[in-house]
């Protein structure tokens, strides 16, 4: 797998998951700062899966 499987490169700033709008610092910032796990994550973004998380 590619990571062009996994995320849209919008531009260099702008790397969001896959079919959704949501980009890549989102998560990283729910993970690291909010201490969410990938659960907790995936139910706050009703459009991604745990496994994009």
């Amino acid at each position: 797998m590619q990571l062009e499987d996994y995320f849209d490169f919008q531009r260099l700033d702008d790397i969001r998951i896959k079919g959704t709008r949501i980009g890549i610092e989102t998560i990283l910032y729910d993970f690291i700062h909010r201490a969410q796990t990938p659960e907790e994550i995936a139910e706050s973004y009703p459009s991604l899966t745990l496994e994009q998380v």
